[in-house]
């Protein structure tokens, strides 16, 4: 399966790095951002790939962790290239943080026929769904990625993404929904 995530920052980068490490070989990841100080926390980059094409960054990280080398394409989505980049895909992720690129690879992806995949982040809440009950939310002024836990959401949404696939589900959480209980 030829699997395209669109946007390696904290949920996809995350993503990405757990896909590999399952032994899933046909990846290819699409972003247009370079590696910054403020990515550490939270994504899976590293001090020495401050500078770097976070798309190259991952390929050298995947293919540390597993000798694996994965496809990439460091670009800006937009409606005009999209169509082009999700075709030849079984299956496109959307882990993309703002409005008009996921508006664009929505269009792109149903007018390519393409399987879509949303997975997106809140400050307290996940979601994991597929394109034909998604709707765009608006881009909002605090960027969730950025707050402290977010690497914790982004991998239960990561789980999420895994039962979607297999189920073919719509799925989403909050941090409020996690049960701790005394033993």
């Amino acid at each position: 399966m030829q699997i395209l995530i669109c946007g390696v920052g904290t949920v996809g980068g995350n993503l990405v790095e757990h896909l590999a490490r399952t032994g899933l070989d046909a990846l290819t990841v699409l972003d247009c951002d370079k590696v910054e100080q403020r990515n550490l926390a939270n994504q899976p980059y590293f001090q020495h790939q401050l500078g770097k094409s976070k798309v190259a960054a991952l390929a050298e990280t995947i293919f540390r962790i597993r000798g694996q080398q994965i496809g990439t394409l460091h670009k800006r989505l937009t409606l005009s290239n999209a169509k082009g980049l999700v075709k030849g895909f079984d299956l496109v992720v959307d882990c993309l943080d703002n409005h008009q690129a996921r508006h664009d690879l929505q269009q792109a992806c149903r007018q390519a026929g393409a399987d879509l995949l949303h997975i997106g982040l809140s400050l307290d809440y996940g979601e994991v769904i597929w394109d034909a009950n998604y709707r765009v939310p608006p881009d909002v002024s605090r960027d969730p990625c950025a707050e402290p836990l977010a690497r914790g959401l982004a991998l239960q949404a990561v789980v999420l993404f895994e039962k979607a696939r297999a189920t073919r589900e719509n799925l989403c959480f909050t941090a409020g929904d996690l049960v701790v209980t005394r033993m």
